[in-house]
């Protein structure tokens, strides 16, 4: 029996009364701001989004937060966001989980978003970002993929998006074939998909494991990165268990990195499963919104 999508559409929020109440202190969200904030983009996407119907409540709920309820801004970032991945056909097209190169990807846990939560509340995600042969896998399948892992997180954990994320980023074993894929033109995709597409708080970026000539490469990403997101951003060198430990609750964290969490190969699995299981959610964007469930 086929789901009555307008029951979807119109379910509530849902996150716990503490969370509303960190999202009025740090969004300005209320019950009133934001029924009249979804009411707002809902109309305007009857009148002159058609394109966009496929948005939901809670996906759009997505968007407001990550704008603190600017209905302009929350505009300019869902325009933003449906023409990126009009654009940039080679993340949001072939996304079969099955698929040869997507599965070897999985296989890797090339983006674990962790159990649980950091001390003030963030979501944490391990991005290992340089766990791949860069001489076998595309650098544009790697982001395919971890894509659609933060897509699934989100549909899942609608309290993040008031609490926003904390990524790590492993470059542990780093090469320069890693190096190379990373061009100019991959680069800008990505810090523009973090800070002007996608509608998640990014609270802070760590990079661990960092080589020497890190630099280099993290320099081409500041150049196109707003002063917000340059603020957050922070490269470690040395011990990064001390660093991890520092910024992440060891039960959260997995064993490999210093934690008492669930191993790295747990976690692999656990979000392979998951995105093998919601094969079809991936295979028919235009069923659903883009951080809901059918």
């Amino acid at each position: 029996m086929e789901k009555d999508r307008s029951m979807d559409k119109s379910r509530s929020s849902e996150v716990s009364e503490q969370l509303l109440i960190k999202a009025k202190e740090e969004l300005g969200e209320t019950d009133s701001i934001r029924e009249e904030s979804l009411n707002l983009i809902k109309e305007w996407i009857q009148s002159h989004k058609i394109e966009y119907s496929s948005l939901d409540d809670q996906s759009i709920r997505w968007f407001l937060r990550g704008c603190k309820f600017n209905i302009k801004r929350t505009k300019e970032r869902i325009d933003n966001f449906f023409q990126f991945r009009s654009k940039v056909t080679e993340w949001y097209s072939g996304r079969d989980p099955l698929s040869p190169e997507l599965l070897d990807i999985l296989n890797l846990g090339t983006i674990l978003p962790l159990p649980g939560r950091d001390d003030d509340g963030r979501k944490v995600i391990i991005v290992r970002a340089t766990i791949h042969d860069a001489y076998k896998h595309k650098q544009d399948d790697i982001f395919k993929v971890m894509n659609m892992v933060i897509e699934l997180m989100c549909c899942d954990d609608e309290a993040t998006s008031i609490t926003g994320v904390v990524c790590v980023v492993d470059l542990k074993g780093v090469g320069m074939a890693h190096a190379m894929q990373m061009t100019p033109s991959v680069i800008r995709k990505a810090v523009s998909s973090w800070q002007d597409v996608n509608p998640i708080r990014t609270k802070a970026m760590h990079y661990i494991n960092t080589p020497l000539n890190v630099h280099v490469v993290m320099n081409i990403f500041r150049t196109f990165m707003k002063e917000k997101l340059k603020r957050r951003l922070h490269l470690h060198r040395g011990d990064s268990k001390k660093v991890l430990t520092s910024i992440i609750p060891c039960d959260n964290l997995p064993k490999e990195y210093g934690g008492k969490g669930p191993t790295v190969d747990f976690l692999t699995t656990k979000w392979k499963d998951r995105v093998i299981a919601n094969r079809d959610w991936f295979m028919n964007p235009e069923k659903h919104g883009p951080f809901s469930p059918f």
